[in-house]
């Protein structure tokens, strides 16, 4: 009996070192593939965003068209299937058949044809369904249990690491995200492989560098973290308004124009005027914002919540393109305009603003953390686990994804006690329906 024990453990050990091995091996030919299809799309929006911002005055005009594009497109050729970072979370939680392969190609010409002509979006949302996309490609055609939602998720992480260049925040993006559940540590090792190979393969390239910046951080004392605090407390209102505006922006345009291109017509043509108006500050990825925050340059007070507004208009009429960056932008000119006031030096809470916002809108804590080290040295991390906690707090549990509660200790905390998926506070309506719960 002993010896037949022994047997079975060294059985189900070898099978469990076995599919290891195996989605590693699968993590790495998807971040091969992704860092590819990603490192193509990457040029193809800096070209884009360039040709756009040299042209401004007269492309951004064209805006319209581009909007009246990406609807035809999605109309036409979308099928069934949905689009967009829900979809894709929805894909690998088995919620939905798949994330097609033609995803890819909408995130592609939409993106591009919005850069072009200026439109307030940015560029790592749009990788990340592109990585899911092909990652989910890859996963129907392995004989290996949970593959296609396994790479959906790896793939999400390759895409935000072959375009951002940081592989370890991409990791954990992607695994904070997605309900993964019993699947969790298979995602794990799939997507660790992924990134990481992503990364190397879009330096290898000439892919960007993640932004670096030299700033001098002070020492974290009792005294400083006041100051900090108040810090993340803000960034997290900021993504909680960002969740808040693009929701209710969504409903108010489908609400107030039924027909989907008579309303990205005129919201482009608005958007059109309000972008030409302020000269183009708004417009495009929002870099332009980054660097000026994070280098001590002017930043008005109101710079991050208009560039919010102009994300969130351009994405609910229908528009195609990513919000990462846009995050970035807003938490970098709200961390720059809080920093003064707070005592502190306006690009160093910048750094900080820029990090914590992102982790506030996308409902992420380890991300955040964990961008700030890779983008402005480690020596960074105990203001930003600070400012990122607050900021986790006071989003209030809300995400511009379509996300589940995802912790483990709920799920054995209810199964300890008994409770059904009906008793839980807020469950159906908060969160919405978990499959984790019984």
């Amino acid at each position: 009996m002993r010896d037949e024990g022994l047997k079975g453990g060294a059985r189900r050990f070898g099978m469990h070192v076995g599919e290891v091995a195996a989605y590693a091996l699968a993590g790495t030919a998807a971040g091969l593939f992704i860092g590819a299809a990603v490192g193509i799309f990457g040029l193809g929006v800096e070209y884009f965003s360039g040709l756009g911002a040299s042209h401004f005055s007269l492309y951004v005009w064209f805006l319209p068209l581009a909007g009246l594009f990406s609807v035809f497109m999605l109309r036409r050729f979308g099928g069934k299937g949905g689009i967009g970072m829900g979809a894709a979370f929805r894909a690998s939680r088995g919620e939905e058949k798949g994330f097609p392969l033609r995803n890819a190609l909408f995130q592609y010409a939409g993106t591009w044809s919005a850069h072009l002509f200026c439109a307030s979006v940015g560029r790592e949302g749009a990788a990340i369904q592109i990585g899911a996309a092909i990652g989910g490609e890859l996963g129907r055609t392995l004989r290996l249990r949970g593959a296609d939602k396994i790479l959906i998720v790896a793939g999400m992480a390759a895409g935000f690491s072959a375009l951002f260049g940081t592989p370890v925040c991409a990791l954990f993006f992607a695994l904070e995200v997605t309900v993964v559940g019993g699947v969790r540590m298979r995602a794990l090792t799939a997507s660790a492989f992924a990134s990481f190979s992503a990364y190397f393969l879009s330096r290898l390239c000439g892919g960007e560098e993640s932004l670096s910046l030299a700033v001098e951080v002070p020492a974290f004392t009792a005294a400083s973290l006041p100051a900090l605090v108040a810090v993340g407390a803000a960034c997290g209102i900021a993504g909680l308004l960002f969740c808040v505006l693009r929701k209710a922006a969504s409903r108010f345009f489908r609400f107030s124009v039924k027909n989907a291109y008579l309303r990205v017509a005129a919201a482009g043509v608005l958007l059109s005027c309000l972008l030409f108006l302020t000269r183009g500050r708004y417009a495009g990825l929002g870099t332009n914002l980054v660097g000026i925050a994070l280098s001590g340059g002017k930043v008005y007070a109101f710079d991050w919540i208009v560039k919010i507004l102009f994300t969130a208009v351009t994405l609910s009429v229908g528009f195609l393109g990513g919000e990462v960056t846009t995050f970035f932008a807003a938490g970098a000119c709200l961390g720059a305009a809080l920093g003064a006031p707070l005592g502190m030096d306006p690009a160093f809470a910048a750094c900080l603003g820029y990090a914590a916002v992102f982790g506030a809108a996308t409902n992420t804590l380890l991300a955040p953390i964990l961008l700030c080290a890779e983008v402005f040295g480690v020596s960074l991390l105990p203001q930003a686990a600070v400012v990122c906690v607050m900021a986790y707090l006071f989003n209030f549990g809300h995400s511009v994804y379509n996300q589940r509660i995802r912790e483990d200790i709920v799920l054995h905390f209810v199964r300890s006690i008994g409770m059904r998926r009906e008793e839980l506070p807020l469950q159906g309506k908060l969160y919405g329906r978990n499959p984790l719960l019984p």
